[in-house]
């Protein structure tokens, strides 16, 4: 694949070639140091895979090269990010919804284990990502073909809600806000979300959605759920539902937070009276959490094939039986505007 690496640090470009180099099926493109490079680059060399750094010189950060290279010659893109300050996560989610596909936590290195960790990261990012589908001003990029699965267009709408449970990874944070975007503020239900996200960068997120008028928050165990709230799990726990409370506790599996112990929890204590969307993302976590409530009577939504940049937990979802809909993300928003309205009668 051919990658093309935007970053004005120079150390760090020295770093990533070192580890990159020595990967037989990765071909690296002359580095960039600018957006405005960026997007010329992208042009003229068609890359598979762009790894970015969003404060670059030139006049045009991160963000707007990758919203012009979204609009010109799609691709995807991840985006390297080394800001932990608020200002910082605020731009690493917008550039999601500019259209990257993926986040990166720049390495802060203190020996051997530490780089062999991130090493291992990085290329499982890049391999997997150079296959994601990306989206170019409302159409999906031809790179790859687009595996169409059979969706719902009229959301059914059978009850009201006592409870919304979210669950998704690569490619849901834009989506996850639309969702609460649609959804009137306040919503008359509570709101858990289990986001596979670094590690320090769920406190951004959750400001972030909180732009969509809804008050989100990052739980820490404890909180009762309250019609309205918003709750993000951290990145590091499981959440859970136990009764009105939320709970963390140590994550045990393989994808952290765990879909799966989130909606499996909720299938024990809301039952028929919950409703579950799994969204676009790497892997299967979700898809057996989907199917537990399914078999408690909720409500259960995977996100069609088509529009997933990754279809994996969705599809595995699909596959298991654990969707009683399938709907496109349009349709998902229908649903939770319909929900708000049952459920405010109820």
């Amino acid at each position: 694949m051919k990658l093309l690496l935007v970053e004005d640090s120079r150390s760090v470009v020295a770093f990533l070639e070192q580890l990159l180099r020595r990967e037989p099926d990765i071909e690296l493109l002359p580095p960039v140091d600018n957006g405005r490079d960026a997007v010329a680059a992208v042009q003229r060399w068609k890359p598979q895979l762009v790894l970015m750094d969003l404060v670059l010189p030139g006049g045009m950060g991160g963000e707007e090269a990758i919203a012009a290279i979204m609009a010109t010659a799609p691709c995807p893109i991840v985006v390297l990010s080394g800001q932990l300050d608020t200002r910082g996560r605020d731009r690493t989610f917008e550039s999601l919804s500019a259209g990257a596909v993926d986040v990166l936590a720049k390495p802060m290195l203190s020996g051997p284990e530490e780089v062999q960790a991130f090493r291992e990261r990085l290329l499982r990012t890049v391999r997997t990502m150079a296959h994601a589908r990306v989206v170019g001003r409302g159409r999906v990029s031809r790179r790859l073909p687009v595996v169409r699965t059979p969706s719902v267009a009229t959301p059914v709408v059978p009850r009201p809600c006592s409870l919304l449970a979210i669950g998704g990874s690569t490619g849901a944070p834009p989506l996850v806000y639309e969702l609460l975007r649609m959804l009137p503020a306040p919503a008359p239900f509570p709101v858990v979300i289990s986001q596979h996200i670094v590690q320090g960068f769920e406190p951004g997120f959750a400001q972030w959605l909180s732009g969509t008028g809804h008050r989100a928050v990052v739980a820490r165990g404890g909180e009762w759920l309250e019609p309205g709230g918003v709750y993000v799990s951290p990145a590091d726990r499981d959440l859970v539902v136990r009764g009105g409370k939320l709970r963390t506790q140590p994550a045990r599996g393989v994808a952290i937070p765990s879909v799966n112990v989130l909606l499996e929890s909720v299938a024990s204590f809301y039952g028929e009276r919950a409703v579950g969307l799994l969204l676009t993302g790497m892997g299967v976590d979700g898809a057996q959490g989907l199917l537990a409530m399914r078999q408690a009577g909720a409500l259960t939504v995977a996100q069609d094939g088509a529009s997933c940049v990754v279809d994996g937990m969705p599809g595995a979802a699909r596959e298991l039986g654990a969707a009683v809909q399938t709907l496109s993300p349009s349709g998902m928003c229908a649903l939770v505007v319909a929900l708000a309205r049952v459920s405010s009668r109820s």
